[in-house]
Order: structure tokens, then C-alpha cells, then sequence
């Protein structure tokens, strides 16, 4: 949780910009609003991080500390064609600390 507040601080992003970017990082497509939506509600209520967002902001975090340039959209899959006649995969989650 903290992670993802940290990184979202540092880069002047919002936590949901950070969570957006996470999940297109990990599924390789945008997810659906109403389900970040319910996931984000889940970080901000009760401080619930899905396991791929934790890992996406530690990779930014390390990234920074290592001095490196980070820029949001060199996480991203931007050039990958939609997924044709596919179902997204089920949003899941697990409590990170």
C-alpha cells in the first residue's frame, strides 16, 4: 500500500493513474472502469493492494532509487493490438502489507 502511495507521490500521479498502469503493465490490456473502480475503493477503504499493482509501484520505486528516468508509459504495453474474440481475465487480488 505504501508503495503505491510512494510512488504516485514521487511522480505526481494520481494512485488510480499508478493502478491503471499497473494493470495494463500486468494483463497487457486497459481494465474495465467499474472494476479498477472496485479495486481502487478496495486501497483506499481498506488499504487492499492487488498483488500486481504492489509489484509494478516497487518497480517504479526501484527504478528511481537507481536514478533511473521513469516515465509511466515506458511500463506500458501501448503498441499491443486489442485481444480479439478473448475474455479478460478475472480481477483477483491479494492482501499485500
Amino acid at each position: 500500500m505504501k508503495n503505491i502511495r510512494k510512488a504516485a507521490d514521487i511522480l505526481n500521479v494520481s494512485e488510480y493513474k499508478i493502478f491503471s498502469e499497473a494493470y495494463l503493465n500486468w494483463h497487457g490490456d486497459r481494465a474495465d472502469d467499474k472494476d479498477l473502480d472496485t479495486l481502487f475503493s478496495r486501497f483506499m477503504m481498506f488499504g487492499e493492494a492487488p498483488e500486481w499493482a504492489d509489484i509494478y509501484a516497487r518497480s517504479l520505486l526501484e527504478d528511481m532509487e537507481k536514478n533511473r528516468q521513469v516515465n509511466l508509459n515506458s511500463y506500458c504495453v501501448l503498441n499491443m493490438s486489442p485481444r480479439v474474440a478473448s475474455k479478460k481475465p478475472v480481477i483477483s487480488f491479494s492482501i499485500v502489507q
